[in-house]
């Protein structure tokens, strides 16, 4: 539940930013310009009117106003001077010293001859 609830809300907010609420207002101001223009007139010219873009509804003109005002604002915002580089502590790697050869080898397998002073348990077969 929990996680369907968080990608249904992704989901939303991802339709938003990318302009999702635009087209649904568009495509709703289309639906009724073609039902205005196709009682006067037939749905044939209904719809030829509609999407000339010579008979524009107040709602597409109101919409067309919003998203230019939308493009402006995020056009005209202004950071100022913003510094984003991080100045680290440089690490440098170099190898050890070298002090002559070393004697003693990196790996050793040992054995051993002592036997465990009790057996290991067994199950039971059954």
């Amino acid at each position: 539940m929990r996680s369907r609830l968080g990608l249904v809300l992704c989901l939303i907010a991802g339709f938003q930013l990318l302009g999702g609420h635009w087209a649904i207002l568009q495509t709703a101001a289309w639906v009724g310009m073609v039902i205005d223009y196709s009682k006067a007139e037939g749905v044939e010219a209904g719809i030829t009117k509609t999407f000339d873009g010579k008979h524009p509804c107040s709602l597409c003109l109101s919409i067309a106003q919003s998203k230019e005002k939308e493009g402006k604002q995020a056009t005209n915002l202004n950071l100022g001077r913003l510094d984003l580089v991080y100045q680290a502590t440089r690490w440098v790697l170099s190898p050890p010293p070298a002090r002559g050869e070393v004697d003693i080898p990196l790996y050793r397998l040992t054995g051993s001859t002592h036997r465990p002073s009790v057996p290991p348990p067994r199950q039971d077969p059954g």
